[in-house]
């Protein structure tokens, strides 16, 4: 196989991935009620506890400004989640999950385990560990070019 096919074909491969995640999010997030933006925010600030603000968002997720800034507003207005202004530096805001939107998440983190589930289909633990090291060794060159 040429590298040109093997190009093509991982960023076919990586489409697809993308867009069945996308389908199956926003498939959960209409049954909720919300929309797939907010969906994919709610889930972001669920599942990184440690990052609570859009900026976060947007360089981690890889979501545009404009996609975080619209979810949140739309969020806020129903009360899923809380923006409070940062002590230190007032141009930092950080978003909280309300109580209200819990099962809410509890529903879109089981639709993103049913991904998780669908993509290891029919992959032993071995094969998938040697997935996760050959992603991993991916990410650490786009790492290193990003950097410098």
């Amino acid at each position: 196989m040429s590298n040109d096919e093997e190009n093509s074909k991982m960023l076919f491969y990586i489409k697809m991935s993308k867009d069945l995640y996308d389908s199956m999010i926003e498939e959960e997030a209409r049954k909720c009620g919300i929309t797939k933006q907010e969906a994919h925010v709610l889930l972001f600030f669920s599942n990184n506890p440690n990052f609570s603000n859009a900026t976060d968002a947007v360089c981690y997720r890889g979501f545009s400004k404009a996609y975080v800034s619209k979810a949140i507003k739309f969020l806020e207005e129903r009360r899923l989640i809380k923006i409070i202004n940062s002590d230190t530096d007032k141009r930092y805001q950080h978003i909280l999950i309300n109580s209200i939107a819990y099962d809410i998440v509890d529903k879109l983190k089981k639709v993103q385990n049913k991904y998780f589930l669908l993509l290891k289909k029919g992959i032993s633990d071995d094969e998938f560990s040697i997935y996760l090291k050959v992603i991993g060794k991916i990410a650490e060159n786009v790492m290193n070019k990003m950097k410098g």
